[in-house]
């Protein structure tokens, strides 16, 4: 399998830091992006493939993070052939509904300003590299909380709408991308065993995932991190006008 370099956001823990595990395993050059300052799974990582993981600090809610991690980036490479924007927060889980009088709008702001507008910010800071690749292919985690025509939510709107607005930036980037052979596609990781909805602080303490056993998923990180590469071995099954919506099987969803 050809090389690849791949450039993976919020790779600390959970779906980020799997996807950058199966990249090196398999021999890509993995740049990852690390937030937690307690987390040390990427140090592991990098110990392990010392010529594959390069740690890269990244801030996505900040533009001059982004800046510097572009600036190591592209000091090391000209050419991303993936960049995988997974970094994301889940700060609304416990809303209401607009009944309710509850919601947070500061909080909402943050799940705005990290999930929508940090995707945003890396893709730019790296947009000429992924163009300047073999695969040219930017993939950003999604969710089926994005879907206004198979909503069935009563709360959460400031979750929902962040994803919502990573699509719509993806049409628009994808607009201008696509006669250069660019592609992007947005993914749904499924109901996935996860510690997003916990604490976002950079400095928050190392967290175990849920029990299986106690808690049900119906998938695990490793799991959908092998579904969403298998799709990125062949993206162009999926490339067209707008951008692919689809979840880690490569099962078509609505927008």
């Amino acid at each position: 399998m050809r090389k690849r370099t791949v450039v993976v956001t919020g790779a600390d823990r959970g779906l980020g830091y799997a996807l950058a595990r199966q990249c090196a395993e398999r021999g890509d050059m993995v740049f990852a992006g690390k937030y937690r300052t307690n987390w040390h799974l990427l140090e592991e990582l990098q110990e392990e493939y010392p010529d594959r993981v390069e740690i890269v600090p990244l801030d996505v809610r900040y533009d001059e993070s982004v800046k510097k991690a572009a600036e190591i980036i592209l000091g090391k490479t000209d050419s991303i052939d993936i960049l995988l924007n997974v970094a994301g927060v889940w700060l609304s889980h416990n809303s209401g509904t607009i009944l309710d009088g509850h919601f947070d709008y500061g909080r909402m702001m943050e799940e705005f300003n990290v999930n929508a507008l940090g995707s945003l910010r890396v893709t730019e800071a790296l947009i000429h590299a992924v163009l300047n690749s073999f695969d040219r292919v930017i993939a950003n985690l999604s969710s089926e909380a994005s879907s206004i025509t198979s909503c069935q939510k009563t709360d959460q709107p400031g979750y929902c709408m962040s994803k919502a607005s990573i699509n719509m930036w993806s049409s628009v980037v994808l607009n201008t991308i696509k006669s250069k052979g660019g592609t992007v596609l947005n993914f749904h990781p499924g109901w996935m065993q996860s510690v997003i909805g916990s604490s976002a602080e950079p400095d928050a303490p190392y967290e175990e995932l849920p029990d299986p056993e106690k808690v049900q998923f119906y998938t695990t990180p490793e799991h959908t991190a092998a579904g969403i590469l298998r799709i990125l071995d062949e993206p162009e099954r999926f490339a067209g006008s707008v951008p692919a919506f689809i979840n880690y099987h490569g099962d078509v969803m609505k927008y």
